[in-house]
């Protein structure tokens, strides 16, 4: 089984800690001992500001953000224009057997950059 959702609009951040992604969010099916893959999928997203500006993605469980993360950030301190960074994380868990069990795509910016996402990104769980 796939579900997935996506994103729609255009959002940012220049928040360091770990925030939610709006619209990125999985209510999970209550299954015991199954693996599962999460897969959160940012295809364009840039950063901008002055100290080798970057973002970080991730997936929070039930409010607490897992450590496997995928991150960019970009080789000049100062880009005169920001390119586009494809991201994309893949996470393999079999979570603990609980009715209500939330998936949250997060993200927060590196160095006090602005983090951009103006194209649809999705997170996806595969049963």
């Amino acid at each position: 089984m796939i579900i997935s959702t996506e994103t729609s609009g255009n959002f940012s951040t220049s928040n360091a800690s770990w925030t939610p992604i709006p619209g990125l969010v999985l209510k999970v099916p209550e299954i015991v001992g199954e693996a599962i893959l999460f897969v959160l999928n940012v295809p364009n997203p840039y950063a901008t500001g002055n100290n080798y500006p970057g973002g970080n993605f991730g997936i929070s469980y039930n409010g607490e953000t897992q450590g496997p993360f995928a991150a960019f950030t970009y080789s000049e301190q100062a880009p005169s224009s920001p390119g586009r960074v494809p991201t994309t994380l893949c996470v393999a868990a079999v979570l603990p057997p609980q009715p209500s069990t939330t998936v949250t795509a997060m993200w927060s910016s590196i160095r006090n950059s602005t983090v951009h996402i103006d194209s649809p990104a999705t997170l996806t769980m595969i049963l």
